[in-house]
Order: structure tokens, then sequence, then C-alpha cells
């Protein structure tokens, strides 16, 4: 039987151990525990055939049926991904990826200090862009469109960026070009 009082955002757990119940720690040898644990979790049919071969262990009784809280916790199986999580894209332009990373430490032989990348989700192709100074950002963005959009010839439909002061950047500098979105990534 167990009780908790709260104090403040703690929850303190008062325990009382009943004596007349069987409980697993009661139940196995305290060596049987710390031999299990010490060899990784060793199998107790291993663990018993192991007893009889080496000196010094001196476990009294092994259970077969004994119940590991880390065992049983490692088995358990681990739900995957939802599928529907990734966005699928079916052309290039659909979403292009952009981060601006800086300042770094050491500024480059040409006076950079940050990088700004674009990744194409559907091809995966990767634009990078050395900065001076973070309010280059809009010109750079400038080029890259002008540069992938006459390339490809269509235009970027989304830019996706999980960097709060890029996002930032672009809204607020006079963005006209209503054919991109520019939505945060979560």
């Amino acid at each position: 039987m167990a009780e908790a009082r709260r104090d403040k955002n703690l929850y303190l757990l008062n325990v009382k151990v009943r004596k007349d119940i069987p409980h697993i720690t009661n139940f196995l040898e305290e060596g049987v525990m710390l031999w299990h644990e010490r060899l990784g979790h060793l199998n107790m049919a291993s663990l018993k055939e192991l007893d009889a071969m080496v000196d010094g262990m001196n476990l009294k009784e092994v259970s077969l049926h004994h119940i590991c809280e880390g065992c049983v916790k490692g088995k358990h199986q681990i739900t995957s991904f939802p599928k529907d999580r990734t966005t699928k894209v079916s052309q290039l332009l659909e979403i292009i990826h952009a981060d601006v990373c800086g300042p770094m430490k050491t500024t480059s032989h040409g006076g950079a200090r940050y990088f700004f990348t674009f990744i194409d989700n559907f091809s995966k192709k990767t634009h990078v862009y050395l900065l001076k100074a973070k309010r280059e950002v809009f010109e750079k963005f400038k080029q890259y469109k002008a540069l992938v959009e006459n390339e490809i010839g269509h235009k970027i439909k989304v830019l996706q960026s999980n960097n709060r002061s890029l996002t930032h950047i672009l809204w607020n500098v006079e963005f006209n070009d209503k054919q991109v979105r520019l939505i945060p990534h979560n």
C-alpha cells in the first residue's frame, strides 16, 4: 500500500511494505537480482547454469519465473512514426526548406559569419549562400528564387523554415510574391 502527499509540484510517496503478502523483492534473493543485472539481464535458465559452473555466486534458488521490470520494458515494441507525417511532394520547388545558421565564431576568408541554406524537398538539392550579416537574408532569397525558378521553369510554392528569426525577416520585408506561401515548420 502506498500513500502520496503533494508538496508544491512534487508528490512525496510514503510506502508501507506488508510482510504478510509476497513481493517480488521478497520472493527473489537479492543475489539473484544482483547477478541478473550485473550480467546484462541474463535469463534465469542461463543464470542457473552459470551458478553451477562458477564458485562464489552462491545463488540458493533461482526461479525460472523471475519478473524483471527492465526486461519487460526492454521487450516492449515501439510503434513507428505515423506514415502520414511526411509530406509527399510530386515536383521540384513544391516545398523548399530554408535555414540560417550563425553567427560563427570563425569568420570566412570573405568575411562571412552566417550561411543560408535552401533544400528542395523533392530532389534534396541544396544551395548554400554565405552571409556577412543577417540583413542579407532577403537579398539572397531573391537571388535563389530567381535562379531556381528560371532554371526549373516554374515557381516556388512553399518556403518552410523552423528558424523563427528567418521567418520573421521574410514576413516583415516587403514580400509581394503572392504565389509563395511562407510557413513555419513544426
